[in-house]
């Protein structure tokens, strides 16, 4: 079984944390399953090929992973935006319009 990287697994259960509210009719069942697929494309995560494990190339993975983690970081944000939109207009449906 392969080890995934600790920011990797912080990413993920970030992602479930937030994916407990997202509005969507399965839930948390399908930012697991969006997420999963995600982290398992290698396309979203482009490794520099290579055989020789040099301190370069270390450095190089770090930054290309970092990057990755940030982009992942922003698309957590973008779903809490979303899950606060969703509860916004809920509450504002079952208030009324003014005060």
């Amino acid at each position: 079984m392969p080890r995934i990287h600790p920011l990797v697994r912080d990413l993920y259960k970030r992602a479930l944390i937030v994916g407990k509210d997202y509005p969507h009719p399965e839930g948390l069942d399908y930012v697991r399953r969006k997420w999963k697929d995600a982290l398992r494309n290698p396309q979203n995560c482009q490794l520099v090929e290579g055989g020789t494990s040099s301190p370069e190339m270390e450095k190089e993975y770090e930054r290309i992973l970092r990057k990755a983690v940030g982009k992942g970081r922003y698309v957590i944000r973008e779903m809490e935006g979303t899950i606060q939109l969703k509860k916004y207009r809920t509450m504002r449906r079952h208030y009324g319009e003014g005060v």
